[in-house]
């Protein structure tokens, strides 16, 4: 898919509604949607965080999105693949402002550059008292990024369609209490990619594949 194409689709995107709560339990870690379901997140006083689902066009005009694997250290979310976003700096003047940044900061994207699509569900993650609201934005140009090697260990280019038309597998991953767990999970040339961010991720393809499907 080119830029064009995906320009005239994200009026669809902004308008469509949204499915988070079926999408997220399609890639949930076990007994994930459970704990929502019984966990009133307002009284676990999560802390706030945005992340960026970036899209742009590549070299040869297709359409990607990035993600990051961030550097390993003794953090909960340490080593796993991710959107570039954090937490809210004093100076943010709102969350899409706090992925904004995170992004510039995490892999070199100005700012200015980047177009606004809109916001997906908000997500709470439990093993860090996090509610991450995930923005969608897009590139009209290609980009060649540079990463923050204090944050980011490697960058992943993925194509919006080869994602489209992806399928989840099961995989044994390690939890945050260190043990194995059976989980649902995409797989990007040996990059496993669950949690929060195949969630994330799969309200996004829930949305774009009804798009298409229009």
């Amino acid at each position: 898919m080119d830029l064009t194409l995906f320009t005239v689709l994200t009026s669809k995107l902004k308008q469509n509604k949204l499915a988070g709560g079926v999408a997220h339990s399609l890639m949930a870690p076990p007994y994930r949607m459970e704990k929502f379901k019984s966990t009133l997140i307002s009284k676990m006083k999560p802390k706030m965080a945005s992340v960026l689902l970036l899209l742009y066009p590549n070299e040869v005009g297709e359409m990607n999105f990035v993600l990051t694997r961030r550097r390993v250290y003794n953090g909960i979310h340490s080593g796993q693949i991710s959107f570039p976003g954090g937490k809210p700096d004093h100076l943010d003047n709102d969350l899409w402002a706090t992925a904004l940044r995170e992004t510039h900061e995490e892999v070199g994207i100005p700012s200015d550059e980047v177009k606004y699509i809109r916001s997906l569900t908000k997500l709470y993650v439990p093993p860090s008292n996090f509610l991450i609201i995930p923005y969608m934005g897009y590139l009209q140009s290609p980009y060649v990024f540079t990463p923050d090697p204090r944050e980011v260990e490697a960058i992943l280019e993925i194509s919006l369609m080869d994602f489209i038309n992806k399928k989840s597998v099961l995989t044994k991953q390690l939890n945050s209490n260190s043990n194995s767990i059976t989980v649902p999970a995409y797989i990007f040339d040996q990059n496993v990619v669950w949690g929060a961010t195949a969630m994330i991720l799969s309200e996004f393809k829930m949305l774009f594949s009804a798009v298409l499907a229009k």
